[in-house]
C-alpha cells in the first residue's frame, strides 16, 4: 500500500514536475523519503522557503510560473 507521501510524489512524477526545492524538517520526513526512491524527481536544498519559491519560479522552461506546495505550505516548491 502506498503512502501520502508516495502518492504525492507520483502524481508530481506524472505532472512532469522534475525539481522540488525545499528546507528537509520533521513535516517532510515522509516526503523525502518517498523522492528518495524516485530518481525522476531532483531534490534542491536552499536556506529559506522564499529562496525555494524564488528558485521554483524563475527557473527557465518552468511549466507553470507559480510553483506548487505540494506538502506543507511555504516548505518545499517544485518545477
Amino acid at each position: 500500500m502506498s503512502t501520502v507521501a508516495e502518492l504525492i510524489a507520483d502524481t508530481l512524477i506524472a505532472s512532469g514536475v522534475r525539481r522540488v526545492y525545499g528546507i528537509p524538517g520533521d513535516s517532510l520526513n515522509g516526503f523525502t523519503d518517498a523522492l528518495r526512491t524516485r530518481p525522476q524527481l531532483a531534490w534542491v536544498h536552499v536556506r529559506h522557503e522564499e529562496a525555494a519559491a524564488f528558485a521554483a519560479g524563475a527557473r527557465p522552461g518552468s511549466p507553470t510560473s507559480s510553483p506548487c506546495a505540494p506538502a506543507a505550505a511555504g516548505r518545499a516548491t517544485c518545477t
